[in-house]
């Protein structure tokens, strides 16, 4: 029994070695999410992250491996049938696993005469009525009878254990004797990630954290900065905003959308001229982004050039018609002029793309022109009850 024990345990020894073999050796990549570039946020416009590539599933194990044979119930001393050839116990006869110690009382069975005689003075319980004499537990461990059938089995069985016992030696040298990690760690791109879904949620505070996180990891990780200095911008952090766009431009100099967005800062500030700068810097890499010919157009106009602002906003009509924001910048600029006629007309379509803007019409101040005039309250009425 003891020899199928060993069996027993080697094969099970074998199947949690081949499961630590087989997750040592996965590739250590499957466990990250991979993508293939940082997700950037713009003013005005966010760009959803990459979606994630799911590791591949994890290749099933060997069944043959793995699979431990059945348990026989003689091995476990279930039930176990009687021996062929040794005959049932009598009717009045004990079975011998019945007697518990040696000092048990033997249970009176009827006696023929010629068994009758006194039995010889002994310190151990002699036999009674056909049961053999059981040796005190302490001097003797009961012994589980087999079959002989099974003695053979396992003397058949020994060669195949050591066998696996010697596969199951030279597999574990190449197991690496480091443990094995189960939690894969951050990456800079996880926080640039995380970080993405805060902002875009209107969690600036949140959103910073994560990109510090990204930051600490990856210091060369250009949209880690990018986008920190956007939400330190929503935060009003201005200054900080602003050395995180100028890392970003050491970094990345050819990035568009770092010079618009530090164009915009500066516009928040009133820095009209350096603004400007910026959006030049922008459109000089693309002359056809509408977005940062929008920008400039407000950066003029808020430095009162407005005639200057309204090329600019025609321009960037030109580029993109049904861009709402630069028909309003240009009803804005003609109102500035005087141009009724212009101004109403920008306004008109910009409200017809955009319903929202006939809500920030009616308390522009750049507009004040037109405020009384019939023809504007018209509009304003009209493309208000369509919102």
């Amino acid at each position: 029994m003891s020899r199928l024990l060993r069996l027993l345990a080697g094969v099970l020894l074998i199947a949690v070695a081949i499961g630590a073999i087989a997750y040592a050796l996965r590739e250590p990549g499957t466990r990250r999410r991979v993508r293939t570039a940082a997700t950037r946020n713009r003013f005005n416009l966010s760009r959803s992250p990459h979606p994630a590539v799911p590791p591949p599933a994890t290749p099933p194990r060997d069944a043959e491996a793995t699979e431990a044979p059945p348990l026989d119930h003689d091995i476990l001393g279930e039930d176990q049938p009687a021996p062929a050839g040794e005959p049932p116990p009598a009717p009045g006869e004990i079975p011998a696993e019945a007697v518990d110690a040696p000092s048990a009382a033997p249970p009176e069975a009827p006696v023929s005469p010629a068994a009758a005689t006194p039995l010889p003075p002994t310190s151990e319980p002699g036999p009674v009525a056909g049961i053999p004499r059981v040796p005190p537990r302490e001097a003797a461990e009961p012994a589980v009878v087999a079959p002989e059938s099974r003695d053979d089995e396992t003397d058949a069985a020994e060669p195949h254990a050591a066998a696996l016992d010697s596969e199951l030696a030279e597999i574990l040298e190449d197991v690496p004797s480091t443990p094995i990690s189960t939690i894969a760690s951050r990456n800079a791109e996880s926080y640039l990630d995380e970080g993405n879904v805060y902002f875009n949620v209107g969690q600036y505070g949140l959103a910073i954290e994560r990109y510090n996180q990204a930051v600490s990891l990856d210091p060369s990780l250009v949209a880690a900065y990018y986008n920190r200095a956007n939400a330190l911008t929503r935060n009003g952090a201005y200054d900080e905003a602003l050395a995180d766009y100028d890392r970003a431009l050491e970094l990345a100099p050819g990035d568009a959308d770092a010079f618009n967005n530090r164009g915009m800062l500066h516009l928040y500030r009133g820095d009209y001229k350096t603004a400007l700068s910026d959006f030049d810097a922008a459109l000089a890499i693309d002359s056809q982004d509408s977005t940062v010919i929008v920008n400039r157009g407000l950066a003029l106009l808020h430095d009162a050039r407005p005639a200057d602002a309204l090329t600019e906003f025609v321009r960037a009509i030109t580029v993109e018609p049904r861009d709402a924001a630069a028909h309003y910048g240009a009803g804005q600029a003609a109102a500035a002029l005087n141009d009724r006629g212009a101004a109403l007309r920008h306004l008109s379509q910009a409200m017809t793309l955009d319903p929202a803007y006939s809500r920030e019409a009616a308390a522009d101040p750049r507009l004040v022109s037109l405020q009384g005039d019939d023809a504007f309250i018209r509009l304003l009425r009209d493309r208000g009850a369509r919102q």
